[in-house]
């Protein structure tokens, strides 16, 4: 009985062993066919998360400025007062 158990574990491991090895180069080369895919896609994932975060930022700095309307407004408005009251200077003539 042990005979015929030890000759089932070995016939076993003649069949099982090499399609395990299969099993492994068939997924080595599936992955290593796979992996332009998986740069392309990090890619593509890194450049709209930059963008899309750029974006929000752009977003939430308008939103953060909008309040600050009324304020920017006054003070272009004194810088326009302040203009307009500062006189040129006057045209000088050339003379030799």
């Amino acid at each position: 009985m042990v005979f015929l158990l030890i000759l089932c574990l070995f016939v076993g491991c003649l069949i099982v062993v090499p399609l395990l090895l299969v099993a492994l180069a068939l997924k080595l080369a599936i992955s290593l066919v796979l992996i332009p895919f998986r740069i392309a896609g990090f890619a593509i994932k890194l450049a709209l998360g930059l963008s899309l975060g750029l974006v929000a930022l752009v977003l939430a700095g308008t939103v953060l400025l909008i309040p600050l309307l009324p304020v920017i407004a006054l003070g272009f408005g004194i810088w326009l007062i302040l203009r307009l009251a500062k006189r040129p200077p006057a045209a000088r003539l050339a003379t030799d």
